[in-house]
């Protein structure tokens, strides 16, 4: 049986016995039906995992015991930035998960000309709030030992002309370069940038080009904007990272 893996916001150490927060109480009693002397794994985001054990189970509350420390890295050695335009809750929301499994490091949402959601600011925080938690399960999931921010959507103008070392690569299906031929990436950073449903317009095509963005294209078929995200992500992963 695989031991579940949980992210806690704490410092870890062995020997400490650690108060299951409400969430992970919930998952790992109640829905995972764990029992005293079981074990779970548990990470903060700052490197490694630990090994723990359930030392007391209640109705309402559970602790666990660190009982061994794992340095193991899973992280992908690029910098990978997904720049993604705000496309259809769902879509986005499989497009995040997506690529938090294969690796990004960080996510900026975009607004852009053709995007369909629109965040007021009354519900910008829970917006965040919600990715965060698809984040966390999928480094959960995924086995990572570092969890990606997601920040808060800016405009794809604004962001840039924010100074930037990464090699930056629009999914443009206009263009024809290979991903192959591409010079690789200074200290192994790079920006996705993926458009929403119905692609870019030609004004953001141009302002893209002239930022000094690399158009690249998955062959001569049109994606939909998450199976962007996948596939130029492994396609990253490949050329570049650890697959």
């Amino acid at each position: 049986m695989r031991i579940p893996r949980f992210y806690i916001q704490q410092t870890l150490k062995l020997g400490l016995e650690i108060n299951l927060p409400n969430a992970i109480h919930r998952h790992a009693i109640q829905v995972l039906r764990l029992k005293t002397e079981q074990n779970l794994i548990f990470f903060n985001g700052e490197g490694g995992e630990y090994l723990a054990r359930l030392s007391l189970i209640k109705k309402r509350q559970s602790k666990a015991i660190i009982v061994s420390f794992n340095a193991v890295d899973r992280e992908s050695p690029l910098d990978i930035t997904l720049a993604i335009a705000m496309i259809k809750q769902d879509k986005m929301d499989f497009a995040i998960q997506k690529a938090v499994e294969m690796g990004v490091k960080k996510i900026q949402p975009l607004y852009t000309k053709r995007s369909v959601i629109k965040l007021k600011a009354n519900r910008l925080e829970k917006k965040l709030a919600h990715w965060n938690g698809i984040i966390t399960a999928a480094c959960e999931q995924s086995g990572r030992t570092s969890r990606p921010p997601i920040y808060p959507p800016t405009t794809l103008n604004l962001w840039l002309q924010t100074p930037c070392i990464a090699l930056r690569l629009a999914m443009l299906p206009e263009q024809s370069p290979s991903i192959a031929h591409l010079i690789p990436p200074e200290k192994q950073k790079i920006a996705l940038i993926v458009g929403p449903e119905g692609g870019f317009t030609d004004s953001e095509v141009d302002l893209l080009l002239s930022s000094h963005s690399k158009g690249i294209q998955m062959g001569p078929r049109i994606l939909r904007a998450e199976t962007a995200v996948i596939a130029g992500l492994a396609l990253c992963q490949q050329q570049w990272g650890d697959c």
